[in-house]
């Protein structure tokens, strides 16, 4: 058994701590699985004689909750009775080794604080026939719902999430799970007898400009309350007297589940300060068609204002806010990207500036306000918000630069190690170094290990080497130690040339020493962004070491593109150094590479040697080695499949829980991720959705051909056969990645401990587990194929 290779990663973690137990929550210690429905599973029929014509909602009274506290996880005697389905309404006293009594909730649904404990709160909830019911959980780690039914809560209790929790019936027993830490837990029921609700508590909106009529994509969080996928689903902006009229096609949406949807706002000439767009959401699926209103702000021209963009992960809508320059720069302006600090919002980051004279600065949001640590899709968050920026603002490319405060800080060193070409200038304020020296929690080794080795800063910190560095800290700081800091300084000493160290005396976490001038000090650094102001980028470094964990997080460094490497166990080097009119490369687990040529040239570079062998620098790229096999962006490990759009695809046949556990991972992506994701049964996956999404089977039959396979009883990776576990990889189709998640007749439960959506919850190629843990876990080699050698387990 590997239980080492477990370290908490089946069940999801998240970034800080306070995700650890969000993640830990959601899956818990399933039980053993069946097929049989929670509340949220059976599929229904679009348009059913019983449905209801749409109501608002009506929040639930609930008299009073049944709550029991739990002192520690192993104690929990309740997950597993969820799951096995012999839980029932619990007497007040003594049951399943816990003591219940009643809690009658506040005005907003609040509960007891339990100080740091985990504990339950259960009722019983009836509601008209034919209604649905939705629900609010700020500092709760998750809902159940008969055996197999699961959605997160909000743990970092924004008020503004809502997950569906009955989809069918007129009543049904909502345990829900909670966390300390956060102050008391507050929960709060409604109903309706729509299909669909259209929070817009959860909605990312631009703001637009006075005096623009720029097209700005907006996203709403939408619930779907029935129990079926619905089909091209159309999320329209009607025509008024401030949009045109607009629609989006999203092919499918999972049942049971929320995800938000984009919708496109182009605006009308307009004076006011606040436009109304009115959406409306349809689909052949929904007898009826579901409205609402976003209220959009019109702010003056010259004040920070959030600018909306279609990301290419999942086509979501995201935001990062914008601090244009004062007056008229002499120079093209160049760009600064502020990575905020935990439960931050990216406008609020933008705020604690004061304009430059010379640069735009923007803020990226890492998806949510605590999302991903600014790793994994936080990092993606961040790339493709200063990579919109670059295209759509008028900036120079060259005078670029990174920073962001404490978790802002540590992303600051983690997007900087693995992009530092794409910056001139690298500062990271208050900033963590990475999880092991922040949290005291060690990578696992083996394959997780290495799909998770991009958060170890410190083994990539020679690609800094060419960048100026600025280290900013609070001598005094509470939340992240200084120590943080100097440890950095100390490592970076003897590599990069132009580093530059501030300790402010006295102060901690967040400090500002002239509270009238504009701009926070502890980020907006006058000595910091001088030096920002008077630096650019080389576009194309001669000298250089380049060291990435593979080509799935960094690939590129200036004029070399690895494209495949020779073992998936260890990171890459590439080394690069000029002697004249000459480049010599010399690379360590390099398989293949390209190096653009003309790049090259615009230096006076006329060959360039890669491992002893010479290349004559012409007008074409120069490819060495293999181009068959892996490649940056069908490489895997796990997490790739879900960095561009993705539907999650299930067996109609197959077990409920299959179709649960689609609905708890579409819902959690929301949540965590702000994410859209789409979701159907395996009879209506077409050719044309094949072709431009990347699929997640759930719960199939295995498909001929794959390098592992599995029946309804027998997991088999090589010549090991599992039985009782559940497996997850990913593998190419074409030019796209699919996933497949399964588990053994009986062990269907097992997949709620895989919640990929976390800054930590990072897989290899492919994971077969148990209640035990991970048992096998490996990459695949270069050609796709199973080698024991990067595997452990086999």
């Amino acid at each position: 058994m590997l239980s080492a290779l477990l370290v908490l990663g089946i069940v999801a973690t998240g970034a800080c701590s306070d995700d650890e137990e969000r993640g830990a929550a959601s899956g818990g210690a399933a039980g053993s699985g069946g097929t049989e429905a929670g509340l949220g599973g059976a599929a229904g029929s679009a348009g059913d004689a019983s449905t209801l014509p749409p109501s608002p909602p009506v929040k639930v009274a609930i008299p009073a909750w049944r709550m029991a506290i739990v002192q520690s996880s192993a104690d929990d005697t309740v997950i597993g009775a969820v799951s096995d389905g012999s839980f029932s309404m619990p007497p007040v006293g003594e049951y399943l080794g816990l003591d219940w009594s009643d809690v009658v909730p506040g005005e907003n649904g609040e509960l007891v604080d339990v100080n740091g404990d985990l504990a339950y709160a259960v009722a019983q909830v009836q509601v008209p026939e034919g209604h649905h019911v939705f629900a609010r959980g700020d500092t709760v780690a998750s809902f159940l719902v008969g055996k197999s039914y699961r959605q997160p809560g909000d743990f970092y209790a924004s008020h503004q999430l809502r997950v569906p929790v009955l989809t069918r019936g007129s009543q049904g027993l909502v345990v829900v799970r909670t966390l300390g830490r956060r102050g008391a837990p507050q929960v709060e029921l409604w109903s309706t007898s729509s299909e669909l609700h259209l929070n817009t508590e959860d909605a990312t909106i631009p703001d637009f400009v006075a005096g623009s009529t720029e097209d700005r994509p907006a996203g709403v969080a939408v619930l779907n309350l029935t129990d079926h996928a619905l089909a091209d689903v159309s999320a329209k902006v009607l025509e008024s007297e401030d949009f045109q009229a607009t629609s989006v096609l999203h092919p499918y949406l999972a049942g049971a589940a929320v995800t938000q949807l984009s919708f496109d706002l182009v605006p009308k000439p307009t004076t006011k300060t606040e436009l109304t767009a009115k959406l409306r959401v349809e689909s052949p699926s929904l007898a009826h068609g579901y409205d609402a209103e976003l209220k959009i702000p019109v702010v003056p021209d010259g004040d920070r204002y959030r600018r909306t963009r279609r990301s290419d992960v999942d086509g979501s809508t995201q935001y990062y806010a914008v601090l244009q320059p004062k007056g008229t720069p002499g120079a093209k302006p160049g760009l600064i990207l502020s990575l905020h600090g935990a439960g931050v919002e990216a406008k609020g980051q933008a705020e604690a500036y004061g304009p430059t004279s010379w640069a735009y600065l923007i803020a990226a949001t890492n998806r949510r306000r605590f999302g991903f640590d600014w790793e994994e899709w936080g990092r993606l968050d961040a790339l493709e918000a200063f990579e919109h920026a670059l295209a759509t603002l008028p900036v120079d490319p060259l005078r670029t630069h990174l920073t962001g405060h404490s978790m802002g800080g540590h992303g600051s060193w983690h997007v900087g190690v693995h992009f530092s070409d794409r910056f001139a200038v690298i500062g990271p304020s208050a900033g963590w170094i990475s999880f092991d020296t922040y949290g005291g929690q060690p990578l696992p080794s083996g394959p997780i290990g290495q799909a998770r080795a991009a958060s170890k800063t410190l083994d990539f910190k020679e690609n800094l080497a060419n960048d100026a560095v600025y280290i900013l800290h609070g001598s005094a700081d509470t939340n992240v130690p200084v120590s943080q800091a100097q440890t950095m300084f100390a490592e970076l000493g003897p590599i990069v040339k132009e580093l530059t160290y501030h300790e402010e005396p006295g102060q901690d976490h967040w400090w500002d020493l002239d509270p009238n001038e504009e701009g926070a000090d502890c980020v907006d650094w006058a000595p910091m962004i001088s030096l920002m102001e008077q630096k650019q980028r080389d576009p194309t470094w001669l000298d250089f070491r380049f060291v990435s964990p593979g080509p799935w997080v960094s690939s590129t460094r200036s004029f070399v593109k690895v494209l495949s490497v020779t073992s998936p166990m260890q990171n890459f080097e590439v080394t690069s150094s000029v002697n004249g009119t000459a480049v010599d490369l010399v690379t360590k687990n390099v398989r293949s590479l390209t190096l653009d040529a003309a790049a090259l040239a615009t230096k006076g570079i006329t060959s360039v040697s890669v491992d002893g062998t010479a290349h004559a620098v012409g007008a074409s790229p120069i490819s060495v080695g293999p181009t068959t096999g892996k490649r940056p962006d069908l490489s895997g490990p796990l997490n790739q499949v879900f960095q561009r759009p993705f539907c999650f695809v299930w067996d109609d046949a197959g077990s409920i829980v299959y179709r649960d556990y689609v609905a708890l991972l579409t819902s959690w992506w929301s949540t965590i991720g702000n994410g859209h994701a789409c979701g159907l049964p395996l009879s209506k996956l077409t050719p044309a959705l094949e072709a431009e999404r990347n699929l997640v089977f759930v719960g199939v039959a295995a498909p001929a051909g794959l390098p592992i396979s599995w029946t309804a009883n027998e997991i088999s990776v090589g010549q090991k056969k599992l039985g009782d576990s559940a497996l997850a990889f990913v593998y190419p189709k074409g030019e796209r990645l699919r996933a497949y998640l399964f588990a053994t007749a009986g062990s269907e439960l097992l997949l709620h401990r895989y919640v990929p959506f976390s800054s930590r919850a990072g897989m290899p190629d492919y994971l077969v587990f148990d209640a035990g843990g991970a048992t096998v876990a490996g990459f695949f080699d270069a050609e796709w194929k199973l080698d024991a050698k990067y595997a452990t387990g086999l």
